[in-house]
């Protein structure tokens, strides 16, 4: 194996983090787990109530919109968003009729509803929706007041994440010209404003240009916090990416980046492990593979308490550091992380044919599912346990024997499905005499 090119792969993630469009859909799917399907919450029932009271008062009375708006906001929450859009959509209407459609009052109304759209990736109505708001607000306060920020930088928001990045970045560019002037060019409230129009520069290809902004941004950050600070570390980690996508020297900043992790999280926090990854990937593709060996071995440290054993992750980091090692022509130093990652991609390939052997039994496929067992008994039992050519030994002495326990009694209790007990019963004795354990019955599956 030859250590070639690793230079990571550039992720730049939009992050939605404008007023009231943080949604936990999620979460709020989670609470609706095990309420009965069909049954009406308790809370909604009261709400419906409400709504259907609330035909006895003229349609201009503030109660009827109340009404509307508690049953929206309960949707909202249960992250029953299209729902929600309705019901908001219509308190919208009783409060334009009553307020008037261009009075700042109805801002919070129809605030929801782009809220509701946004959640539900409807975009291009959420932006119309915000942009409403923005014309309102121009009337009543004029074109350059810094009311007018939050809304823009919401617009601009919804355009980026429809992917209309020359739209967004008009909003953005009037955002940030408004900040300039009401709180100076070196305020730190243009560092938000700057880093997202540096992100849709860099959706625009435009790599440079969002250099220049993140070059902005630290020195604005550099004059408000203290060198080692962890505020700077997006900033420094977004300017280390350009880095890398541009072809140039990203050393520095990950230096950098990784001695402020170090002094803020310790030495061995597994952030600092994705620091030392980055570097020595650098390393890797300079040829610098003595360096890179080093950045390696120390991220491997703190990889093997972060990762399960044997996993397919904890593999890959072997692998990296055994290709580092024959670069280095120490062969003997590779050939036991070789032999790490050997058994991680054995194991991995024991676990597939595992499920499918699996599958097979749960369709009653037993002479399909029963040589998926013995390949993966093979693969796992090199040194003999279960046939009894290896002696008896402690567990600790056998990487794999959790496994190979585990596959084995699902072999014997596929064998019992198959009405041959004896050998079932060959291989739960032999289980039971190396891990000193009787197998366990299986649980029935309703």
């Amino acid at each position: 194996m030859k250590p070639g090119p690793r230079i990571p792969i550039v992720n730049f993630v939009l992050v939605l983090s404008f007023a009231g469009f943080i949604f936990l859909e999620t979460a709020a799917q989670a609470q609706n787990l095990d309420k009965p399907q069909g049954a009406v919450p308790v809370k909604e029932k009261t709400l419906l109530a409400a709504l259907s009271d609330a035909a006895q008062w003229k349609p201009l009375d503030p109660r009827v919109a109340q009404a509307h708006e508690d049953l929206a906001d309960f949707y909202s929450a249960e992250g029953r968003y299209a729902e929600a859009e309705k019901v908001y959509q219509k308190t919208l209407e009783l409060k334009e009729d009553m307020l008037g459609r261009a009075n700042p009052a109805i801002i919070p109304a129809v605030d929801d509803v782009a809220r509701v759209c946004f959640a539900q990736m409807k975009y291009e109505q959420a932006a119309e929706l915000i942009a409403r708001e923005l014309r309102i607000m121009e009337r009543e306060y004029g074109d350059a007041d810094p009311k007018l920020v939050p809304s823009l930088e919401q617009v601009a928001r919804v355009l980026e994440a429809a992917s209309k990045y020359p739209d967004a970045e008009k909003f953005l560019a009037r955002a940030i010209a408004i900040r300039e002037k009401a709180s100076g060019p070196e305020s730190a409230e243009l560092t938000p404003d700057l880093s997202q129009l540096a992100r849709v520069d860099i959706a625009k290809h435009n790599l440079p240009a969002a250099e220049v902004l993140y070059q902005r941004v630290l020195k604005i950050q550099q004059s408000k916090f203290s060198p080692n600070s962890p505020e700077l570390l997006p900033t420094l980690d977004a300017m280390a990416a350009l880095a890398l996508e541009q072809k140039k020297d990203a050393e520095p900043l990950l230096r950098r980046t990784l001695s402020i992790r170090e002094g803020n999280l310790g030495p061995n926090h597994v952030e600092v492990a994705k620091n030392l990854d980055q570097l020595a990937a650098i390393y890797t593709e300079q040829k610098r593979f003595a360096e890179a060996q080093k950045a390696s071995e120390r991220s491997l440290f703190i990889w093997m308490k972060e990762l399960k054993p044997g996993s397919a992750e904890l593999a890959e980091k072997y692998e990296k550091v055994a290709e580092l090692y024959e670069a280095l022509n120490r062969p003997v130093d590779a050939e036991p992380l070789v032999r790490q990652v050997l058994t991680a991609r054995e194991n991995d390939t024991v676990a597939s044919l595992n499920t499918l052997a699996a599958i097979y039994v749960s369709k009653q496929n037993l002479l399909e599912a029963e040589p998926l067992y013995r390949l993966s008994l093979t693969i796992l039992d090199k040194k003999g346990v279960l046939t009894g050519k290896r002696p008896l030994f402690s567990s600790s002495a056998e990487d794999n024997l959790d496994l190979l326990a585990r596959t084995a009694l699902d072999y014997a209790d596929l064998l019992k499905k198959m009405k041959r007990k004896s050998d079932a019963s060959k291989i739960e004795a032999r289980i039971r005499a190396v891990t000193g354990k009787s197998p366990a019955p299986k649980k029935k599956v309703s």
